[in-house]
């Protein structure tokens, strides 16, 4: 799921325009400090300075964990909602699940961090294609 949501997070900030591809930039060092919890880059030691577009080419989970926090919490699970995400999406599916969303109202800055890139939650294959 990691790889998949991070475009949810890329087009709101996109949308909202709290971003800039090529002009606003983050440091990778490999890791990034939220709150006390250490969320780490698949690639040991980082990717160092990047912009924006690089962040998302090289799928920097801290990078992402930055793009989410200039949208923070209320708008990001907005946008997720809007995509469908965490209620059925209507097909007529025997079983079909809501997925499983961080409750808002109980969300604090780790868990707005593992959002920004898809961790900590759950989508269904189906919410996915439609």
């Amino acid at each position: 799921m990691v790889g998949t949501f991070k475009i949810i997070t890329l087009s709101a900030a996109l949308e909202e325009k709290t971003i800039n591809l090529f002009e606003d930039t983050f440091h990778d060092s490999g890791v990034i400090n939220v709150d006390g919890a250490k969320i780490h880059c698949w690639k040991h030691g980082g990717h160092g300075s990047q912009t924006m577009l690089q962040v998302v080419e090289n799928s920097c989970n801290p990078g992402f964990v930055k793009i989410g926090s200039t949208l923070g919490t209320k708008k990001l699970m907005g946008y997720i909602h809007d995509y469908g995400f965490g209620d059925k999406t209507g097909v007529d599916l025997n079983g079909e699940s809501n997925g499983i969303l961080f409750d808002i109202n109980k969300m604090g800055p780790v868990e707005l961090a593992t959002t920004s890139f898809g961790q900590g939650i759950s989508v269904t294959p189906l919410q996915l294609t439609v």
